[in-house]
């Protein structure tokens, strides 16, 4: 699919009546993904994210919907199963070279050998790691090392290598097997930096209600915010949290720049996008404008200071990739 998403009006008027004075003027965006159906494999499913976008349709759609702003990307690997994994790491790499940082996080398949990680990260340079659920065996109830296996994690700590990890299981970070993985994993591999992306995948803030608690005690852990439209679950982590530890991420194009938003029930939930309805205006404004939205109330709630949103919004990411770099 080519990168051709919309932007509209309404969205604009999103933008300039909520969102403008509240978005500072830097901003680095630590979840993004980059994709070129190239690297498809002859048998992999059509996805929502086979999404054609390189740096540069990632970087004009990033100024579109953040005007004016300063912008900097750490690029992920796009999770599509059965992909050609060798065009995959070419294109990223090569893609990620364009922009200013020149940060990325390659996909890995837990069948790679550890000589084969090995090999990709001295020849690529990349910062990190994405790994994905769907290449566990289960993949809605996974654990972490269906996906992540250790002799991978063996090769991040050796490289002192970033790990963006979206978990898996029902309830998400609320599961203590979650919990307990984490904690193991961190202490084995002490080097490695895990990123939980979505809020520790807190689309419903449930999921963090007790277990901030439990994180917040873990070293090495940092949080990206990308996708979550709850305000509850951004307050959790800038209420309980340390602060420096939580970076702003859209998990554009694919996924952030959709019309529509994550939405929460009893203890399910999924994308939602509405339909027109006769007793308000029901237009759907972008998934990226509704978690900034989340993002602003939770501010608001916690009493956070316009250093602490700069902070979150790029800040904490300077800091931590600046140190990535020189490990």
């Amino acid at each position: 699919m080519n990168c051709k998403f919309s932007y509209t009006d309404f969205d604009r008027r999103i933008w300039e009546e909520e969102l403008q004075d509240f978005v500072p003027q830097k901003i680095f965006d630590v979840h993004t993904h980059l994709w070129n159906d190239a690297c498809a494999g002859p048998d992999s499913p059509d996805s929502s994210l086979r999404l054609n976008a390189g740096f540069r349709e990632m970087d004009s759609w990033s100024r579109k919907i953040f005007p004016g702003r300063e912008l900097d990307y750490l690029f992920l690997g796009t999770p599509v199963e059965r992909l050609n994994i060798e065009r995959q790491h070419e294109f990223l790499a090569t893609e990620s070279r364009l922009a200013r940082q020149q940060l990325a996080s390659t996909i890995i398949l837990p069948e790679m050998s550890a000589d084969d990680l090995d090999s990709v990260i001295r020849r690529y340079h990349f910062i990190g790691l994405k790994p994905y659920r769907c290449y566990a065996s289960d993949p809605a109830n996974g654990r972490i090392r269906d996906f992540l296996p250790e002799h991978l994690l063996e090769v991040a700590d050796q490289h002192r290598l970033t790990v963006t990890l979206h978990l898996s299981r029902f309830d998400g970070i609320a599961d203590p097997v979650n919990q307990d993985d984490l904690q193991y994993l961190s202490k084995r591999y002490p080097k490695v930096k895990w990123i939980l992306a979505h809020c520790a995948r807190a689309f419903h803030a449930f999921m963090l209600e007790k277990a901030v608690f439990v994180l917040r005690d873990i070293p090495n852990l940092w949080y990206d915010t990308s996708a979550v439209c709850e305000p509850y679950s951004h307050y959790l982590l800038f209420k309980h949290e340390n602060l420096e530890r939580i970076m702003f991420g859209s998990d554009n194009i694919a996924a952030g720049g959709v019309h529509g938003k994550y939405i929460t029930w009893g203890k399910g939930w999924c994308f939602f996008q509405a339909t027109e309805q006769p007793h308000c205006i029901a237009h759907n404004t972008l998934v990226i404008y509704e978690q900034i939205r989340a993002m602003k109330q939770a501010a608001s709630m916690a009493e956070l200071s316009q250093e602490d949103v700069e902070a979150i919004f790029h800040r904490n990411a300077e800091k931590f990739f600046s140190r990535a770099k020189h490990a």
